[in-house]
C-alpha cells in the first residue's frame, strides 16, 4: 500500500514528519484539495493572513509622517486609500490603514510608504475588529505594500482565486492522522475548566505538527471555553519570559493558540480577542496553510 502512495502524500508525510502509516491515511480528497500549490508561496501565506488586499493609492501625510518617525515614541498615522479595485475582501467603499512610522522587520518601513505615496499600490490588510480597531498591514511582513504593477496585481489575483477555491471547496476529512484522538480533545473543551483545561490544551500541542491539518478540520468551534485563560511555553529565542499567556472566549481562539505554537505561523491574532469576522477569517487563512502542507519541500 505503502508504495502504492501519491507523490503528494509521500511529500506530505515528509513535510510533516508521519510515519508511512500515518501518511497513508491521508485521503484522496484532501490531496485533491492541494493540487493546485501556489506559484509564490510567500505571496500565498500573506494573502491567506490578509482579511484585505486592495489596489489603489494613499493619501500619504508625509510632513507628518517625517514629524512623527523623528520621535522615540510616535503615534500611529492614519492614512486614506483611494480603492481601485479589490483583490481580496467583498466590497469595499473606503479604507484607511493604521501605519505606525518607525522602522521594524515585521512592517513595511516609512521608506516604503513614502515611496509609493500618490501611486498605483498592493495593500496587504488585517482587520481588527476589538481593541485598538482599524486595518494594518498584514502578515508581519514588509512585503504587506508592493506597486501595483501589471505582473504583482496577476499574481496577486490568481492567487486570491486559487485561495477561494480551496475554501468553497473544503471539507473536513475523517481519514487525516491524528483525527480521532483531536476530537476527543476538542470535545472536552467547553465542559472542563482550570487545570483540567489547561491539560487539554498541552495534549493537543504534544501530538505536535502530524496532528495540525485535523486540529485546522475541526477548530471552528464557537462553543465558549468555561476558563478563559491559557498558557503555552514561550520558545522564542529572544523571549523575555518563559510563558505567554492567552485569554480565548471561545474554542477555535484557543486552537489559533496552539496552533500557532506548534507551526509558528499565524492568520490574524484572535488568542486573545476577536469578532466573528476574525474568526471567520482565522480559520479561512488556517485552512489554505493545512491544504497546502503537501506544496512544501522538505527542509
Amino acid at each position: 500500500m505503502v508504495a502504492a502512495m501519491r507523490p503528494q502524500i509521500v511529500l506530505a508525510a515528509l513535510v510533516l514528519g508521519l510515519s508511512a502509516g500515518s501518511a497513508a491515511a491521508v485521503s484522496d480528497a484532501a490531496v485533491s484539495v492541494a493540487a493546485s500549490c501556489p506559484t509564490d508561496p510567500k505571496l500565498a501565506e500573506l494573502i491567506a493572513g490578509s482579511s484585505l488586499v486592495l489596489i489603489g493609492t494613499m493619501d500619504l501625510p508625509k510632513e507628518r509622517l517625517a514629524e512623527e518617525a523623528r520621535k522615540s515614541a510616535p503615534d500611529y498615522l492614519d492614512i486614506s486609500i483611494r480603492i481601485e479595485d479589490v483583490v481580496k475582501g467583498g466590497d469595499v467603499g473606503s479604507a484607511t490603514v493604521r501605519f505606525y512610522p518607525k522602522d521594524a522587520p515585521y512592517k513595511p518601513s516609512n521608506d516604503s510608504v513614502l515611496g509609493l505615496g500618490g501611486a498605483p499600490a498592493i495593500f496587504f490588510l488585517t482587520r481588527v475588529d476589538e481593541g485598538p480597531v482599524g486595518l494594518y498591514f498584514a502578515g508581519h511582513s514588509p512585503e504587506a505594500l508592493k506597486p501595483a504593477t501589471e505582473q504583482t496585481v496577476g499574481a496577486a489575483r490568481a492567487e486570491a482565486a486559487r485561495q477561494k477555491d480551496i475554501i468553497r471547496s473544503w471539507r473536513e476529512d475523517t481519514a487525516l492522522p491524528r483525527f480521532s484522538e483531536v476530537r476527543a480533545l476538542i470535545a472536552r473543551l467547553g465542559r472542563v475548566s482550570g487545570a483540567e483545561q489547561q491539560r487539554v490544551f498541552n495534549r493537543l500541542e504534544a501530538l505536535g505538527k502530524e496532528a495540525v491539518p485535523a486540529i485546522v478540520a475541526q477548530m471552528d468551534d464557537r462553543r465558549a471555553l468555561r476558563t478563559q485563560a491559557i498558557s503555552l511555553e514561550n520558545r522564542s529565542p529572544d523571549a523575555l519570559e518563559g510563558v505567554r499567556y492567552y485569554g480565548p472566549k471561545q474554542v477555535v481562539d484557543g486552537l489559533d493558540a496552539v496552533l500557532n505554537q506548534v507551526t509558528g505561523e499565524s492568520f490574524g491574532s484572535i488568542a486573545n480577542v476577536g469578532s466573528d469576522r476574525e474568526r471567520d477569517a482565522a480559520v479561512d487563512g488556517w485552512r489554505i496553510y493545512a491544504s497546502d502542507l503537501v506544496c512544501r519541500k522538505p527542509a
